[in-house]
């Protein structure tokens, strides 16, 4: 166990603001990022004709990789500083911003419009909802999926629990929790199901995380 126990942040803007030129995660996509999108392609799937959400973005790391590779992308944070580093993300990597629909916004205020897109993705989001909050909003990020669409979801393990972290009041899943959101007699294919350890040099301490990602049957 650690000897620096995590607590994780409750102001977003106040991490992200420290430095509005340093990127808290880095400027790499996400690896559950990557395979939504290699699955996507794998299947059939057009990037140049396609809309992808990533409901909590960040700094934008992900948005800016899936513009990039040509997906419209509708981008909520509710940070605002994280909000102007995806800009000049997008500016760096030469994408045209008209590509990426950016707001403030919350989590827990997201409407999830239906059958709306080809890769939905919330990374790494949901841990900072309730315990009774995450399977409901898991439960519409699924609904939000385009059939042939994905469907990407990340959250703390519960290992965290194992390095001291304070998270006992957050929504924590295995990696097998959050594959049996996507069970095949609902139409879903699972794609990857993958949990992982990983040292936290800012904090000293070590993090866990899941994630699952499945294709919504056409």
């Amino acid at each position: 166990m650690s000897s620096t126990p995590f607590q994780p942040p409750t102001d977003w803007e106040a991490v992200y603001a420290v430095n509005p030129k340093t990127y808290v995660f880095g400027d790499e996509p996400s690896q559950i990022a990557r395979t939504a999108l290699h699955f996507f392609t794998m299947f059939g799937g057009d990037p140049q004709n396609a809309h992808a959400l990533d409901l909590g973005c960040g700094e934008g790391r992900d948005t800016a990789y899936y513009a990039a590779a040509g997906l419209r992308v509708t981008a909520r944070d509710i940070a605002p500083t994280g909000l102007a580093k995806l800009g000049a993300l997008l500016q760096r990597g030469g994408v045209d911003p008209g590509r990426v629909d950016t707001a403030l916004g919350d989590v827990r205020e997201f409407h999830y419009p239906v059958a709306a897109y080809d890769i939905a993705l919330a990374a790494n989001v949901y841990q900072f909802l309730t315990p009774e909050e995450g399977p409901a909003h898991i439960a519409r990020l699924k609904a939000s999926a385009k059939p042939g669409g994905i469907c990407a979801v990340g959250v703390f393990s519960p290992a965290m629990l194992a390095w001291g972290a304070r998270v006992e009041d957050r929504y924590l899943a295995t990696a097998d929790d959050l594959a049996a959101f996507f069970p095949r007699h609902e139409g879903w294919l699972l794609l990857d199901r993958t949990e992982y350890w990983t040292y936290r040099m800012q904090e000293d301490t070590m993090a866990s995380f899941a994630y699952a990602v499945a294709r919504r049957e056409a």
